[in-house]
């Protein structure tokens, strides 16, 4: 199927990160879109179409020449089955990237975490540079059409999620890999198999293939130890081509020198915080200078990037308390998270506030997430997020967390919330007590921040 063949299409899943940029799209093309969420639809955000809240056999158009589904919505969906019934083609947001990206010079950004920040300050470099690229990317960026940019050049940067194999529905020129580790463990078994469809993935490229890869992940030199295309390596550690040094934490950012190919290039800025950005910027550049990017626009370029949603995003103030969310939902990307915090707000009280999500990461990660949350000085840590689809028996709690947290260290500060609505009375009781709250988690963690503003 091509794109060009649509005239009609039909979205389930609108409310996600993923599909709602592929029917933005489709939009601009002039198609005419429909689309359908269980949550309830901000239609406010979304291009003129026809909307519902929830779904039913009633709001797929017979005439639609395809139904575009979010991987939430399983085989017995009912929009879905309406849809097979009437032999309307069904693509899953996966297939459906994989459709609209096949023309284009492709540069896909993998791994277990940063995809998104990265994908969106590669997309600003890009854009900064000349190159008019199209992007999407999981989250909100500021100045462009929320979580799509349109451009008119064959040039298309685009998020690659790795649950499911998703990003092999990709054919891209070039792929980053920004880190790998175990994660998704309802859908990978372990560390190696993440690793083998990594090595796949990786494989597609070809000699011709352009890989840009973080030097100082030790599990991605394992994966692409045998490409044969040409490598660009980053990091903060000796033998990559950019490589970043003297890193400062400073009362806005950071500040850090760059080296590409052996050539200081200068010392640049950023008010993203943490180490884990320092990689996500150094990602970006790398790409951008492969691509014959101009140097003079990486300083205007990072300096007002001021980043995206739900990635550490200082959305308010409670009183005289910083509210600040993020999306952080694996045991490494909480602690970089939290020692971002401690860094930029240096001698400060910062309450973290964290909702783990899905059971089965939090089963196979749990002696991760006991090491990381004890390690943090207060938390308030909620009853674990229940994804849709995806946790048919498997029992385990939050509270068995804090029983373990505890077993370690009886004078944690660790408070145990049911929901969303008892996080936010306790947080509200205890809040002239911090200065900082940080709200961490996927799902629908986000909604408690914003609900501490109001």
């Amino acid at each position: 199927m091509e794109i060009e063949r649509i005239t009609k299409a039909h979205f389930i899943g609108v409310g996600g990160i993923g599909v709602s940029a592929i029917l933005r799209l489709f939009a601009s093309r002039g198609i005419i879109v429909s689309g359908t969420d269980m949550a309830t639809i901000d239609t406010h955000t979304l291009p003129s179409g026809t909307y519902h809240d929830g779904h039913d056999a009633e709001h797929v158009p017979p005439d639609a020449d395809v139904v575009i589904y979010s991987p939430a919505a399983g085989e017995s969906n009912i929009e879905r089955m309406t849809a097979r019934a009437m032999n309307i083609p069904e693509l899953s947001y996966p297939e459906a990237l994989g459709m609209v990206t096949k023309p284009y010079n492709t540069i896909a950004i993998s791994g277990t975490h940063g995809k998104s920040t990265t994908t969106a300050l590669m997309g600003k470099l890009f854009e900064a540079g000349g190159f008019d690229p199209s992007v999407i990317v999981g989250a909100e960026v500021p100045g462009w059409d929320h979580n799509l940019r349109i451009g008119t050049r064959n040039c298309f940067i685009v998020e690659a999620c790795e649950y499911r194999r998703a990003m092999m529905n990709l054919a891209p020129q070039t792929i980053v890999l920004t880190n790998l580790e175990l994660d998704h463990p309802d859908y990978y078994k372990d560390l190696r198999d993440i690793k083998n469809a990594f090595h796949e993935y990786v494989g597609k490229l070809g000699e011709e293939g352009l890989l840009v890869m973080n030097n100082d992940d030790a599990n991605i030199r394992e994966v692409v130890a045998d490409f044969d295309g040409v490598i660009v390596r980053y990091g903060v550690g000796e033998g990559a081509d950019l490589i970043a040094r003297n890193i400062q934490t400073t009362a806005s950012g950071q500040t850090f020198d760059l080296t590409w190919k052996g050539t200081p290039l200068g010392t640049f800025n950023t008010t993203l915080p943490g180490l884990y950005n320092i990689y996500n910027i150094l990602a970006g550049v790398a790409t951008y200078l492969t691509y014959g990017g101009q140097q003079e626009m990486i300083t205007p370029t990072l300096e007002s990037f001021e980043g995206i949603g739900r990635r550490f995003e200082i959305i308010g103030t409670l009183g005289n308390v910083t509210i600040i969310s993020d999306y952080a939902h694996h045991p490494t990307a909480l602690r970089a998270v939290t020692e971002a915090a401690a860094l930029r707000f240096p001698n400060k009280r910062i309450l973290t506030i964290f909702r783990p999500h899905h059971r089965e990461r939090t089963i196979k990660l749990f002696d991760q997430f006991v090491e990381t949350i004890s390690g943090i000085p207060d938390i308030l840590l909620l009853e674990i997020y229940d994804v849709a689809g995806r946790e048919e028996g498997v029992m385990i709690s939050s509270k068995e967390i804090i029983t373990k947290v505890l077993e370690q260290n009886p004078n944690a500060h660790i408070v145990y919330a049911e929901n969303l609505e008892e996080a936010e009375r306790i947080a509200r009781t205890i809040q002239n007590d911090f200065d900082v709250m940080l709200v961490v988690g996927a799902g629908d963690t986000d909604l408690l921040a914003k609900r501490l503003l109001k």
